[in-house]
C-alpha cells in the first residue's frame, strides 16, 4: 500500500528501525484484526511480535537497556499500528507508551519495573476514582476505576486515586501495582474497539508502598522526584502533551489504510444501477483527490506541531501553557478531520464495506467510537483555545 511517508527525526537509529519493523507487521496486523475483535484482546503472536522487535523498549531510559526514542518516532508508533488494527494501535500502543510514567516515580519503582524483562507493560487507567488512606509506609486502597485498557496483558496497573487531607482538602496521587492486585469485571461489552479489552478493575483494601506512588500535581507540573535521575529530554514533556499526540495516531494509520483500500475498490467498481466505470468518474476522481489532500494535510500539521513541542523542550526545556492549548487544538481537529475523511471513505466504498468480513467497517466503527473519546471533545478545546485570541484567559485547572 502506498502509505505517506513517516516523519521522523533522523536522529535516533533504533527509532527508526522500531518504525520499520513495525511497518512490516501491518499485513498480519491486518489479518488478525477480525480475531481480535472476536475475542475480545489482541492475538498472543501480536504481542509476541512486538516483543521480538523491542517495540516495549521504545519509551524505556536507555540506562535500563531501553531505546528512548526521539520523541517524534512514538506516536508513530501508534500511527503504524493502526494501519493494521485499530484496536492493536490503542491497546498496545498505550502499554509500550506507559512506560514514560514510570520516569517520574522514585528511583526505588523504576528499579523494580525496569531492571528484569526491561520495560513494562502497565495498564494505565487516568481519571481519579476510589480512596486512598493513607497508612504507616504507604496507602491502602479501594475502589473501581474504568477503562484498563491493555489489563488482560498486563503486568503492572497504573491508576489514580484522591487522598483525603486535613480540612476537606484532597491529594490525588498516582499509584502502581501488581496486575494480580486488582480485581477484573466483565464491562468492555461494546460496538467497537472490543479488542482493547478495556474493562472496569477494583480494588478491596490493597496496600501500596509509598515508592509506588507519586503526587499527580508533580507529574504535570515536572517536579516529581524521579525526573531527578531522567536525563533525556523525552522526560521534559509535558504529561498530556506527551499523551495526546500518540491516542490521535490510531486514528491516521486507520485512514490511511482505508484511503487505500476504497481506492483500490473504486479502480475496479461499476455503478449497479447506473453502470458507469467508477475510475471514469469525474466526481470520483476529483474526490479521491480532496480527500487525500486532507489527509496529508491533516498529517502535515499533527506531525509539525509535534516536531514543534519536541524542539522547543530540546532547546527551551519546557513549553508555555498557551502552546500546550494549541497542542490540545490541534489534536481534537486531527481527530475531527480524520473521523471526517473514514466515514466519506466508507459511504464510497459501497455496500460492500458493510459486511462483517469487510476490514472497512471495521475501521469506521473503531474511528468513531474514538472521535468519541474525551480527550477528542472539540467544542470542550475549542472553547479554551479560542478564547485567547478574544482576551480571555486559560482557566487555571485547564486540562492542557
Amino acid at each position: 500500500m502506498a502509505y505517506p511517508e513517516l516523519g521522523t527525526t533522523g536522529k535516533n537509529y533504533a527509532g527508526e528501525k522500531l518504525l520499520e519493523d513495525l511497518q512490516a507487521l501491518v499485513p498480519a496486523l491486518l489479518d488478525r484484526a477480525g480475531e481480535a475483535e472476536e475475542s475480545g484482546r489482541i492475538p498472543e503472536e501480536t504481542i509476541d511480535d512486538l516483543k521480538r522487535i523491542d517495540a516495549f523498549k521504545a519509551v524505556v531510559p536507555s540506562a535500563y537497556g531501553g531505546l528512548e526514542a526521539d520523541y517524534p518516532v512514538i506516536p508513530q508508533i501508534f500511527r503504524v499500528l493502526g494501519r493494521g488494527c485499530t484496536s492493536t494501535a490503542w491497546c498496545m500502543g498505550f502499554l509500550i507508551f506507559h512506560n514514560f510514567q514510570f520516569g517520574f516515580f522514585p528511583k526505588e519503582a523504576q528499579e523494580e519495573v525496569w531492571s528484569g524483562k526491561g520495560y513494562t507493560m502497565a495498564p494505565g487507567q487516568v481519571m481519579p476514582s476510589g480512596e486512598a488512606i493513607p497508612e504507616d509506609g504507604g496507602y491502602r486502597l479501594s475502589g473501581r476505576w474504568g477503562y484498563a485498557t491493555g489489563i488482560l496483558h498486563g503486568d503492572w496497573m497504573l491508576l489514580s486515586a484522591p487522598v483525603k487531607l486535613d480540612e476537606g482538602n484532597v491529594d490525588v496521587r498516582r499509584f502502581y501495582l501488581p496486575v494480580e492486585d486488582v480485581n477484573l469485571l466483565d464491562t468492555w461489552h461494546v460496538s467497537a474497539m472490543k479488542a482493547t479489552g478495556s474493562h472496569d478493575v477494583t480494588l478491596e483494601d490493597v496496600f501500596v508502598p509509598a515508592y509506588r506512588s507519586v503526587p499527580a500535581g508533580a507529574m504535570r507540573d515536572g517536579t516529581a522526584e524521579g525526573l531527578k535521575h531522567m536525563n533525556g529530554p523525552l522526560w521534559k514533556m509535558p504529561l498530556l502533551t506527551y499523551m495526546i499526540f500518540g491516542g490521535v495516531a490510531p486514528m491516521i494509520g486507520a485512514a490511511e489504510t482505508l484511503f487505500e483500500m476504497v481506492s483500490e475498490i473504486l479502480s475496479t467498481k461499476v455503478g449497479a444501477y447506473s453502470g458507469e466505470k467508477q475510475a471514469g468518474l469525474t466526481t470520483q476522481r476529483v474526490r479521491m483527490a480532496r480527500l487525500r489532500m486532507e489527509l496529508e494535510a491533516t498529517i502535515g500539521l499533527w506531525e509539525d506541531r509535534m516536531d514543534f513541542a519536541w524542539n522547543t523542550v530540546v532547546e527551551d526545556g519546557s513549553l508555555t501553557r498557551e502552546q500546550r492549548a494549541e497542542m490540545r487544538m490541534v489534536i481534537v481537529h486531527v481527530a475531527r478531520k480524520c473521523t471526517e475523511i473514514v466515514n466519506e471513505l466508507t459511504v464510497v466504498a459501497g455496500s460492500r464495506g458493510t459486511f462483517m468480513a469487510s476490514p472497512i467497517q471495521r475501521f469506521h466503527r473503531d474511528v468513531t467510537s474514538l472521535a468519541t473519546h474525551a480527550v477528542h471533545d472539540f467544542d470542550h478545546v475549542a472553547n479554551l483555545f479560542g478564547g485567547r485570541f478574544l482576551g480571555v484567559d486559560l482557566p487555571e485547572n485547564a486540562m492542557i
